[in-house]
């Protein structure tokens, strides 16, 4: 392993570091994905395993909903609200030592999670896992973004997605650790992946030191976090306690209120916590844009299918699970098609192909009946899951390119945030629609059953003299046809509210495609010739112009 010669920083100045990798060798870039991507496995194995093992949660515990419901709230507040703060951590502390400490912080949280002893004490270890795991996705994909070459970065987009899909799979395994053995296993899945990438980030990502910003930003992290955590409060608990609600309206004009001090602050303070100015960026604000509503419709979707599926066809969780598991394959490996093809074609390509395909596949979902068979099923969910990752990594792409390398741990912040404040809602607003066309729905059949007196009257008939046959007396048969027949006009009304909601999402989803298709294509970046840099530095004759041209923050790597 070679002492590192800094020719082409990661930050605005690089510090030789004899343990690191020079970022001049042609593997440098593939040692930082193999750090990166077991990074992008954790926050996913994590997320999906802690759903699995709620259930067990409450039983050993002893907690209930209400209670149990804060050791997922709790990691969403504090992830969301460090995530647009990534950019300035990274100012603060360098991108090598944010990522490794992260790492660690979520490590160690991790473990003390698995010794909880009350539903108390998993919270606050959660808590303490969610300052960690804040920042690690953002400056992830941060650094892995730089460690390509321009001509290439589409790959690292879709590289890191694909780790994101193959950790959501894995995750799921995590049901098998609690059948088999406790809830407090899930946390040990993690471990190894947290351990490999902190050893291998201290050894290979090179040591950054930008420009200190040891001025704190007060003013701007208080209204930031009077903005984000009312919101997600209220987006969480509207369901529970009533969207109408005196504690949900209080929670609601808090955060507007406070996000309007917070854009105010950070756009008249020099050194803002969250540099609301890259929306001044159009492909970036448009990518922001297409972000959060595909992420909203993703997100409700997915929470709506796994209930549909138990619900209306009646499968079980492990048939559910077996069902949805191609998913993430051709997620996974959608995301690295999608990003490989941005690298050598116009991203809006890919990008506008995926959101098209994100309405048909909506659309499909909107005509389902309660006789549709599995593989009809699995080929739907197969389609939406190559619709979002072929717009996720183009999409990145295009909003990353056009902005300084100095600025892109902010951006991928922000978007960070934006999945998660758009997952919240899409999750809160999407369950409240389905309640009010289901109730609908009902109403609908009940005046029609009225309006049809006589098929009623023969359904009935049918039905009594059914359970009078196996056994049942008259009171007793007239009672199990009443059961039966409002079982059923509830079955009706909750397929037709479903189809309403997908159907909606598929007209809303029509919106994205123009952003997408209003994004301004950039050339092409070409590899460029960069022998000369390093016989400069290897001779160590440069002088003072060549050092500032390679000390630009736009200057691309090696390939």
């Amino acid at each position: 392993m070679r002492t590192m010669k800094h020719p082409l920083p990661l930050g605005r100045h690089e510090q030789p570091d004899r343990y690191t990798m020079s970022p001049d060798q042609p593997s440098y870039k593939w040692w930082v994905a193999l750090t990166v991507v077991p990074a992008g496995l954790i926050s996913a194995i994590d997320g999906t395993s802690v759903g699995i093992a709620i259930p067990s949660m409450m039983t050993n515990l002893r907690a209930d909903l209400d209670h149990i419901q804060w050791v997922v709230t709790t990691y969403l507040l504090i992830q969301t609200l460090l995530m647009p703060m990534t950019g300035w951590l990274t100012a603060l502390l360098g991108r090598r030592n944010l990522f490794v400490c992260s790492l660690m912080l979520f490590n160690i949280g991790t473990v003390l999670c698995s010794f909880s002893w009350s539903v108390e004490s998993l919270t606050f270890f959660r808590a303490l896992q969610a300052i960690g795991g804040g920042p690690l996705q953002p400056v992830s994909m941060a650094l892995l973004y730089s460690a390509f070459p321009p001509q290439q970065r589409g790959t690292a987009v879709g590289l890191f997605n694909m780790s994101v899909a193959f950790g959501l799979i894995i995750g799921r395994f995590g049901g098998v650790l609690v059948e088999l053995f406790d809830w407090r296993m899930i946390f040990y899945m993690t471990i190894p992946f947290g351990v490999l990438s902190a050893v291998l980030g201290w050894f290979f990502i090179p040591r950054t030191t930008q420009q200190r910003q040891w001025s704190i930003d007060p003013w701007g992290l208080l209204t930031m976090a009077g903005f984000l955590v009312p919101l997600l409060l209220a987006f969480s608990q509207g369901r529970h306690e009533g969207w109408d609600s005196a504690y949900i309206r209080a929670l609601l004009v808090l955060a507007l209120a406070s996000l309007v001090a917070f854009v105010i602050v950070e756009l008249r303070t020099t050194s803002p916590v969250v540099d609301l100015r890259l929306y001044r960026n159009t492909n970036f604000a448009l990518g922001s844009v297409v972000n959060f509503m595909v992420t909203v419709l993703f997100m409700s979707s997915t929470f709506l299918l796994n209930v549909f599926l138990q619900r209306i066809y009646q499968y079980s969780p492990i048939q559910v699970g077996v069902l949805m598991f191609p998913q993430g394959l051709i997620y996974g490996l959608g995301s690295m098609f999608a990003g490989r093809l941005s690298d050598f074609t116009d991203p809006r390509l890919p990008l506008v192909l995926g959101l098209v395909c994100f309405s048909l596949a909506y659309y499909w979902l909107g005509s389902i009946t309660a006789v549709a068979t599995a593989l009809a099923l699995m080929s739907i969910l197969c389609l939406r899951s190559f619709s979002f990752s072929c717009v996720n990594a183009p999409n990145m792409l295009l909003s990353l390119r056009t902005l300084p390398e100095d600025k892109v741990g902010m951006a991928t912040g922000l978007f960070s945030v934006a999945r998660g404040i758009a997952g919240t809602l899409g999750v809160a607003l999407s369950a409240s629609f389905l309640e009010y066309r289901r109730e609908l729905h009902g109403l609908w059949l009940a005046d029609a059953q009225g309006a049809l007196d006589l098929p009623s009257q023969w359904a009935t008939t049918e039905l009594q003299q059914f359970f009078a046959a196996e056994g049942d007396g008259r009171s007793e048969a007239q009672v199990r046809t009443a059961a039966h027949l409002n079982t059923m006009m509830q079955d009706e009304a909750s397929i037709a509210a479903y189809q309403d909601v997908f159907l909606f999402s598929a007209f809303l989803s029509l919106f994205a495609i123009l952003p997408g298709l209003l994004r301004k294509a950039e050339p092409r970046p070409q590899p460029e010739s960069v022998e000369p840099q390093i016989v400069g530095v290897r001779s160590g004759s440069l002088d003072r112009d060549k050092k500032q041209s390679l000390n630009r923050p736009d200057s691309a790597r090696l390939p």
